[in-house]
């Protein structure tokens, strides 16, 4: 770095420098004046552009300096200028000829006008003519941070008045050695699976230093590590856990905790913080820091010294407990510059996080990214000739990498980036060369030959290497994913403000990774993984530092992928057997949250390894299960009423607000049901949580022209967004079909009720009907799937009209297996048909419960009660006040049994409590009378 100067009366310009004259009666000092009163002096630094100029009829400065050049000083002109490295060379060129026969002084002075000393001195016939203040005097250097004077003279008695007099002057500062830092950390206890945070996991916080070969002695001395784990902040120190580690994490240097012999220690502050310190490098000990080369060990390929500082921490903090751990910082100083520099990070934060990972339910196929082809970089289009474009181009989400291509002779080095759809070097599509792989074919001989991941038959596998000379189809999609290869400090990677998001909605937040290189290791010795004597990071394994990435959300660290192997096993046909895997955890936006900036951030050192493949970056909505009964395809006569409900599950509850639609035209244009909104009450239920809706769909929509109807549910996490396209969800796929069927006229015949019970492992089934005024049959019906349902028996009618009530039961021959449904078909002489609703068996039955409550009901109140025994079931209707409407007695045999209050067509609309008493248990529901 070069700095401007500039002497009384003259201006600098940015970028160059004015030639300085000392004209007559404008000298630096005149007699009689204080030579430091006079001067307008510059102290910015700069590079300096040297222009041509002339010292005419200068006189000495009064007062007087003593010199220790050779001659009495005579006219002279002064600079000044501030130290900003220890080790600058001032430089005189472009030196007139007058001025050089005179003989050039050039003087470097230090102190106050009033008490000058002079710290060096130099002369000289010829030019240029400088100072170099590494090696004179003595090579001590100056002081950072101190002001300094230059005093350019010829000896006295040397007349200015005419003849060439012009110099150039610069202050030039020596270039330092070029370093890097940067601060990260891994979880250890979630281990090679990755995970957030939870209170109790070990992390493994690492500070990186780099040293670069940039010159012939990259030298840095007085190095140590700083940090302070605050008392009550979420992190305590693991006992004897300080180290020094290779970019791998190997430990290159243990210290113990307590101040000894060893360079690292920590001790209690300020009460109960706890501080660390380790002096790093050669020499370095409990009182001294050390030094480091850029061919210090832990050493890359010998040309650059890559170095973690690490410790563990235990959380203690609770869940949604924000941590900074932007605090720690290195000293070190270039003995280039001798400048003793404290670096610090930038501020960073994690936070303590409960998640189940990616969504334990369905997915939303809606992708929230928006950008880069919703996280797929894209393809190219269908139907581009060929041959195709390997290399896609840059992306803007990528802040800190420079893009390269994949081409003959390489692809992207360390700092680099490519979005590519064939990660060879020179072309191909063969992807089982050797490693390393001295045909060229693989970048750096070693990286695998793949494709991207998107829409591939086998997940893990991903797609082939495209044919870039074959069209793009199915066998060759030649999509786009982006590889990067690590830059030696951890940084961003891809950054990103989604929108149109849904407030308090789960999204599964997520990508693909590929570690792409078998052999690319560097030990610390500096050996690479194919040369002998290379020490793995574990055995058989030769892919040196393996990817780890940190999500951010806002600038806080939810997620880490925890290391990302290579899954290959030989160096010939390892492509093929090293995988994709996807990474990811749920997130949860806020109350009113609708964006948020995603970061994936490099959370490893590069160097020898970390090479990997990103694609399909994903945030999509977590979708509750929703299942329908009695089943998708439910039948029914004309002019019958039948009840379809729905099961909402989910992992998370808060996706209780709801609504039915109905669709007319086969799902093409979906119609709210007026009525049908409302408020589901979750119950938590084999680890979800479950609240059934139902819908009785009215006899003047079961007409044959509404034959083929479809029905679903829409759910929200809140009542404002059912009415948002964007933030209401559905399943797309399971959908109620109804069938509407001719039975000709009604049956003259009411189903009071229908149960079903196991009995040994056996289905028994009882049910009752009214008086019975014609006969008909009864066809015992049953489905393993609660779809597709087959007649398995047929019960004759007792066909007795005087008799109220007729009692009929089954016992099905064939064991149930798993669930079993049943349903009754109730069939005259002249083939009438009513149906009964549907009923689950299933051995898994827990205690006593109640289930699929017709909610909202009209004349008729449904309901289902689960029971792991027999038992007597009290069933209460009543209003919000507790007065009592309807009591009814009802045996529940052990499995799930069938129920109904009847006769509540004069009830108002209103809401009403439903109370269920049995096997010591009372459960209330809130129902709602449409």
């Amino acid at each position: 770095m070069k700095r401007k100067l500039q002497t009384r009366f003259k201006f600098a310009l940015f970028g160059c420098l004015l030639v300085f004259q000392l004209l007559p009666g404008a000298g630096f000092a005149q007699p009689g004046n204080n030579l430091c009163t006079n001067a307008t002096l510059l102290n910015s630094a700069t590079t300096c552009t040297n222009t041509a100029g002339t010292l005419v009829n200068a006189t000495a400065s009064l007062p007087a300096v003593a010199s220790t050049c050779t001659g009495t000083p005579g006219p002279d002109v002064w600079y000044r200028f501030v130290a900003e490295t220890a080790y600058p060379t001032i430089t005189l060129s472009s030196i007139g000829a007058n001025f050089r026969s005179a003989g050039v002084r050039l003087q470097l002075l230090s102190g106050t006008c009033a008490a000058m000393t002079s710290v060096a001195c130099v002369s000289s016939t010829t030019t240029p003519l400088s100072l170099n203040t590494a090696t004179t005097p003595g090579g001590t250097g100056l002081t950072v941070g101190n002001t300094y004077y230059i005093r350019v003279y010829a000896p006295s008695g040397t007349s200015v008045s005419s003849g060439t007099f012009t110099f150039n002057i610069c202050v030039t500062d020596p270039v330092g050695g070029r370093v890097e830092y940067s601060r990260s950390y891994v979880n250890i206890t979630k281990g090679l699976n990755g995970g957030t945070i939870d209170p109790g996991d070990i992390l493994e916080m690492r500070a990186t230093f780099v040293i670069f070969n940039t010159t012939s002695a990259d030298i840095i001395d007085s190095l140590a590590y700083y940090d302070t784990l605050q008392n009550g902040a979420g992190l305590a120190l693991v006992a004897s856990s300080l180290a020094t580690r290779t970019n791998e994490g190997k430990v290159y240097q243990s210290f113990t905790d307590a101040w000894d012999s060893d360079a690292g220690s920590r001790h209690q502050i300020t009460g109960t913080d706890t501080a660390i310190r380790i002096n790093m490098g050669s020499g370095a000990t409990a009182s001294a820091r050390g030094n480091l080369s850029n061919t210090s060990l832990p050493s890359y390929y010998t040309s650059t010294c890559i170095i973690m500082v690490t410790y563990r921490v235990r959380v203690y903090a609770g869940y949604n407990t924000k941590i900074n751990f932007n605090s720690g910082a290195f000293t070190y100083r270039d003995r280039a510059t001798g400048v003793l520099q404290k670096v610090g990070f930038t501020p960073d934060s994690l936070i303590v996080y409960q998640s189940p990972g990616l969504c334990p339910n369905a997915v939303s196929v809606t992708n929230a990214v928006g950008v880069e082809s919703n996280g797929t970089f894209g393809a190219p289009a269908s139907g581009s000739s060929v041959p195709l474009t390997r290399n896609r181009g840059t992306t803007i989400y990528t802040p800190t990498y420079t893009y390269a291509t994949f081409a003959t002779g390489g692809g992207p080095g360390d700092y680099y980036y490519g979005i590519t759809n064939n990660t060879s070097a020179t072309y191909t599509t063969v992807n089982t060369w050797g490693k390393p792989d001295a045909s060229g074919y693989r970048v750096f001989g070693l990286w695998d030959i793949i494709g991207d991941h998107t829409g591939a038959a086998n997940a893990a596998a991903g797609n082939p290497p495209c044919n870039i000379n074959q069209p793009v189809s199915p066998s060759n999609p030649c999509g786009y994913m982006m590889v990067v290869n690590s830059a030696y400090k951890t940084d961003t990677v891809f950054q990103y403000t989604v929108t149109n998001l849904c407030p308090n909605t789960y999204y599964e937040i997520s990508a693909w990774f590929r570690n792409i290189c078998y052999k690319c290791g560097c030990d610390v010795n500096g050996v690479g993984a194919s040369s002998p004597g290379y020490i793995p990071l574990a055995p058989g394994d030769s892919s040196g530092v393996q990817p780890n990435l940190a999500f951010d959300v806002n600038g806080i660290d939810y997620y880490t992928t925890g290391n990302i192997q290579y899954t290959g096993t030989t160096p010939t046909g390892s492509d093929a057997n090293n995988q994709w895997v996807k990474r990811g955890f749920t997130y949860i936006t806020g109350a009113n949250e609708t964006s948020f900036t995603l970061t994936i951030r490099n959370n490893a050192p590069g160097g020898g390894g970390n090479d990997w493949a990103l694609d399909d970056i994903t945030v999509a909505t977590c979708l509750p299960n929703m299942r329908y009964s009695p089943t998708l395809n439910p039948t029914t006569c004309t002019n019958n009423e039948i009840t379809i409900r729905d099961t909402v599950s989910s992992y998370f509850n808060n996706y209780v607000h709801y609504k039915w639609q109905r669709s007319t035209d086969g799902g093409t244009n979906w119609n709210d049901i007026a009525g049908t909104t409302g408020v589901g009450t979750p119950v938590l239920t084999n680890g979800e949580w479950q609240y059934i809706t139902s819908y009785q769909v009215p006899p003047a929509m079961t007409q044959l022209s509404n034959n083929g109807d479809r029905y679903r549910v829409v759910v929200a996490t809140a009542a404002s967004q059912l009415s948002n396209g964007d933030c209401q969800f559905t399943d797309g796929i399971s959908i109620i079909n109804l069938q509407v069927m001719d039975c000709g006229f009604p049956l003259d015949v009411q189903l009071l009720s229908f149960n079903a019970r196991l009995q040994s492992g056996h289905g028994l089934l009882s049910w009752t009907t009214s008086q019975e005024n014609e006969p008909f049959t009864f066809q015992i019906q049953k489905s393993t799937d609660g779809i597709n349902f087959s007649t398995i028996s047929t019960v004759n009618s007792l066909n007795r009209p005087q008799s109220e009530t007729n009692y009929y039961t089954f016992r099905d021959p064939d064991a149930a297996g798993g669930k079993t449904w049943y349903r009754i078909a109730m069939v005259s002489s002249t083939s009438q048909k009513k149906f009964s609703r549907t009923i689950l068996l299933t051995a898994d039955v827990k205690d006593f419960d109640l289930i699929n409550v017709a909610n909202p009901f009209t004349g008729e109140l449904s309901f289902d009660v689960a029971s792991s025994k027999d038992a007597q079931v009290n069933a209460v209707l009543m209003t919000v006040d507790g007065v009592v409407l309807k009591k009814q007695t009802f045996t529940a045999y052990a499995g799930i049994n069938s129920f109904g209050i009847k006769n509540l067509e004069s009830l108002p609309a209103a809401v009403y409590l439903l109370q269920i008493q049995g096997r010591d248990k009372t459960i209330v529901r809130k129902v709602v009378r449409q």
